[in-house]
């Protein structure tokens, strides 16, 4: 009995105008390229923000937004931001402003090159998200909460889900193994 050999879907379709391969489809890539695109400007616009606003009083800010959508600023949870907030200096507003934005461009660059199915961009995700699990088991570990845990619970799951991605895209194209021979 022969097993027939595993066919690349792509393989099997047409190809398209320019003659190459149709791309693959993956609802999950689409999801994790999204995520990435939408924290991509978040970061982005929240950068941009902090440095338009180098000068500006962050504590007062936050107790105006705090009684805004009804929050009492004298709670001691809230009060502690406040004060750290009124006690930021325009250096560390400005490195983080850029901070900010240069992570967002990494993001928006990572969401851009897995929506458009890049396998560049599959292989810098899991380097980039790699790279941060560590510093984010010890924030946990220091300051244990369950969105932190969540936090590195997805970001885990995405290495994982990308790697073995990886590992099946870089095998569907080398083809069979060749064994070495020695004359």
């Amino acid at each position: 009995m022969s097993v027939a050999p595993k066919v690349d879907e792509r393989e099997s379709a047409p190809p398209t105008v320019d003659g190459r391969p149709p791309p693959r489809r993956s609802l999950v890539l689409r999801l994790i390229a999204l995520e990435r695109l939408i924290r991509g400007l978040l970061l982005i616009a929240g950068g941009v923000y902090l440095l338009a606003h180098l000068g500006s009083d962050f504590g007062r800010i936050a107790e105006h937004v705090m009684r805004a959508v009804e929050l009492d600023p004298n709670r001691p949870f809230l009060h502690r931001i406040i004060t750290r907030l009124h006690h930021l200096r325009a250096h560390v507003v400005l490195v983080t402003g850029i901070a900010a934005i240069g992570y967002g461009v990494l993001e928006l660059v990572e969401g851009a090159g897995l929506w458009l199915d890049k396998l560049w961009a599959e292989y810098l995700t899991v380097i980039a998200t790699s790279l941060l699990i560590p510093f984010e088991v010890y924030e946990v570990a220091r300051n244990p909460t369950a969105w932190k845990a969540g936090g590195i619970a997805v970001n885990v799951a995405i290495v994982g889900y990308l790697a073995w991605r990886l590992r099946r895209r870089v095998r569907s194209t080398a083809g069979p193994r060749q064994e070495a021979t020695f004359v």
